[in-house]
């Protein structure tokens, strides 16, 4: 990583084929995005976890690539999800915290998802799961480039727990039918890639698991053991359905499957593999979560990655791939990974990564350095450098060895401040009894 610099690429062109070195097929590729709420960094079996086992996710990972230096953009997940769909800092998006169940806010009209680029290259686009973007009409997936929508407006533990079908609400999910709602999202989700022969295809699935509230089937729980360890065995096989359905239809060697988290823990049971932090925090705990990439023949298989990326390069890593560039009327934050992934040699950082929590920076990583100046929304007294490739679990501050790295990350981070907005808090009224005031069901 070097200097801060601000992407912008020219031209979004429609029908621009990809360079011969990317997507030389004839057909596009399908592409795949499968991630869980709150998964861990150290969570699966093969990042580490000995207390599971995650055969559906291990064998995608033998057959692709795995990184161990991926970060989500954002420590929560409505800021995180913005990032990933629209390549951007989640400030930049307008969205800078959890959004809430009856709230006025959601993903703007004029943001460009990673659905509508896709959709414009000519992919059918579908998203399943939880979306956490927007809960009103304006804001819900139908209206930011998906075909199609099968999910849930937000997190399990908000109210009311609707399932969508598009814009229509199909049901409500109370009592034993939440035990099954992740089933019904991998059979929708199936249906779509089974159907979906005549032209290439994008689907984004959100599991809403690990986040708790769990609720599993007594079929799906062991006894005496935590049901954090049973959600994440769970989830592997349901991932691993829509896994199979990928090669049973013929699929499966042209996809390229993404499988990662939108951010750290929220609860004691996640497992960060000795990584300091969770949810909303900067830490690595917080922000570093797994990665795993498959496409047969593309990506060279059984590779572990330690190159960093972050989730702003997934979309013009993408949209490359499908034949598509960057609009280059806004500010893009990410980089084309496709090097990495394709274990070419000469990928540099043109930036640093930094986390934003509301209006202020908390964090920056450039290289190997790692400079923390907040924690989440308080500032710290004095910042805390550490060296990553030494102290991945961010214990010994390096300060006063490196005051001058110290100067010159303390400098980027006050350009890069001079482009934020200004938060101001936002209250509405809860109009459900059910809810406490943040929208989440009351105990």
């Amino acid at each position: 990583m070097a200097v801060l610099g601000v992407l912008v690429l020219s031209g979004f062109v429609a029908s621009r084929p990809a360079p011969a070195d990317d997507a030389s097929s004839a057909r596009k590729p399908n592409i795949v995005w499968i991630w869980a709420d709150n998964l861990a960094y150290g969570d699966l079996a093969v990042y580490g976890n000995e207390q599971v086992k995650t055969p559906a996710i291990d064998r995608l990972a033998r057959e692709g690539v795995r990184f161990t230096q991926y970060y989500v953009a954002h420590t929560v997940c409505s800021p995180s999800r913005a990032a990933l769909l629209t390549g951007r800092q989640p400030f930049r998006v307008g969205i800078v915290d959890v959004l809430r169940p009856d709230g006025p806010t959601g993903l703007p009209a004029e943001e460009i998802t990673l659905a509508e680029a896709l959709r414009r290259q000519g992919y059918a686009t579908a998203a399943f799961g939880k979306w956490h973007l927007g809960d009103r009409r304006e804001f819900l997936p139908c209206q930011h480039g998906f075909d199609t929508f099968f999910g849930l407006p937000y997190s399990m533990d908000m109210l009311p727990t609707l399932l969508y079908q598009d814009d229509r609400i199909v049901d409500e999910l109370a009592g034993d039918k939440v035990q099954d709602v992740t089933e019904r999202l991998i059979d929708k989700a199936i249906e779509f890639v089974t159907a979906r022969n005549d032209r290439p295809f994008f689907v984004y699935f959100a599991h809403t698991i690990p986040h708790p509230p769990l609720n599993l089937r007594p079929k799906d729980r062991t006894p005496s053991r935590p049901i954090y360890d049973d959600a994440i065995e769970y989830l592997d096989r349901q991932t691993g359905r829509l896994l199979d359905a990928l090669e049973q239809n013929g699929l499966r060697d042209n996809t390229l499957v993404f499988f990662s988290s939108d951010n750290g823990p929220m609860v004691a049971d996640g497992k960060t593999g000795g990584l300091r932090g969770g949810i909303r925090d900067a830490y690595e705990g917080g922000v570093r979560v797994p990665l795993i990439a498959r496409w047969p023949g593309r990506i060279p298989a059984g590779r572990v990655v330690d190159t960093p990326a972050i989730a702003h390069d997934i979309f013009p890593t993408v949209l490359r791939l499908a034949g598509g560039r960057l609009p280059d009327d806004r500010v893009y934050d990410g980089q084309d990974i496709w090097p990495v992934l394709a274990g070419q040699d000469g990928f540099e950082r043109n930036r640093p990564f930094i986390w934003v929590y509301l209006d202020k920076v908390s964090a920056i990583r450039d290289g190997r350095w790692k400079l923390h100046v907040a924690q989440r929304e308080k500032r710290l007294k004095s910042p805390e450098l550490y060296d990553l490739l030494a102290d991945p679990r961010e214990s010994r501050p390096v300060n006063d060895q490196h005051p001058d790295i110290v100067e010159r990350l303390n400098k980027t981070i006050a350009t890069f401040e001079e482009q934020i907005p200004t938060v101001w808090p936002l209250h509405y009224p809860v109009r459900d009894p059910a809810k406490a005031k943040g929208g989440i069901r009351r105990e």
